[in-house]
């Protein structure tokens, strides 16, 4: 069994990659690739040691890729990166990535001032690759008279008040990330300079009206190597027709939990949805051809 999407604390996870190693191992996966968020920090710490007696299977070198498509942003993953590749094209540099998401954040508190809601003056990033979008969230829930403004959804959701208010152009909320964020299609050339394979992430986490039609859209690029096809966003019915459609399309599949430690208590490594493990076939095509790490 494998799980090609888990985060750490290198950008919004709880665990820090020696315990994911530990939890893989314990959970009976033979691939794994630690992916987080526009950061591929945890692969330098995990140089740092040696890890094969925490975990005996094989780490693919990984990265959740923030992306733009049509205005909207969305996410790719990348398997098999080589580092230095990644590292000359700046995008994943702290300053970059800070400057970004204080901007929004500065931003967010000239909204809230405007519609008379309460937000930390002083908030900021100042170190690690947290998003805005969830420093700013949690900050908002924090002044109780701030639920009046949103739906019990959007309190309770960091995804739906990203998908629905930061990213939606209708929303007093909105930030606009296009100008800022790599095409799909700029991000899949990366990867494939860096020797990996790009695939779209969790297609149903997005906030679309007809998410067959957002698919469409992103596979016409041609740019894309295949899908997430297993997450723990897609029940089995939409990873029975993920599946279908990448072999009708010509595509390759992958899955991951998308596992966050604490922050996402109900998504467990090594299952997409409660009681499905992703199958080590859906790698096996593609295996050969992506780089691994040493552990």
């Amino acid at each position: 069994m494998i799980d090609l999407h888990l985060h750490t604390t290198s950008s919004d996870g709880s665990d820090e990659p020696q315990l994911i190693l530990k939890k893989a191992a314990h959970a009976g996966l033979r691939y794994i690739s630690i992916t987080d968020h526009d950061s591929m920090e945890a692969y330098h710490k995990l140089k740092e040691g040696k890890h094969r007696e925490s975990y005996p299977g094989v780490l693919i070198p990984g990265c959740e890729f923030s992306v733009v498509h049509n205005k909207m942003p969305i996410e790719v993953l990348g398997y098999g990166l080589d580092f230095d590749t990644i590292a000359e094209s700046g995008l994943l540099s702290d300053e970059r990535f800070l400057e970004r998401e204080n901007q929004y954040i500065n931003k967010m508190k000239e909204i809230c001032k405007n519609l008379g809601i309460q937000m930390t003056d002083t908030l900021s990033i100042t170190s690690g690759k947290p998003f805005a979008t969830q420093v700013i969230h949690r900050d908002l829930r924090k002044y109780p008279e701030n639920e009046m403004f949103f739906s019990q959804e959007i309190w309770g959701s960091i995804n739906a008040f990203y998908r629905t208010c930061i990213n939606n152009e209708e929303s007093p909320f909105f930030l606009n990330q296009a100008k800022d964020y790599p095409t799909v299609s700029e991000i899949a050339a990366l990867i494939r300079k860096a020797g990996g394979k790009s695939f779209l992430a969790h297609l149903y986490g997005y906030f679309a009206e007809n998410h067959l039609e957002l698919l469409d859209s992103i596979v016409s690029l041609r740019a894309l190597d295949g899908i997430e096809c297993y997450h723990s966003l897609h029940d089995k019915e939409k990873t029975e027709f993920l599946l279908g459609y990448c072999r009708d399309n010509r595509l390759l599949a992958s899955g991951g939990s998308d596992y966050h430690g604490a922050l996402k208590p109900s998504v467990f490594i090594g299952e997409s949805i409660k009681g499905m493990r992703i199958p080590f076939e859906i790698l096996e095509p593609w295996l050969p051809s992506v780089k691994t790490f040493s552990i």
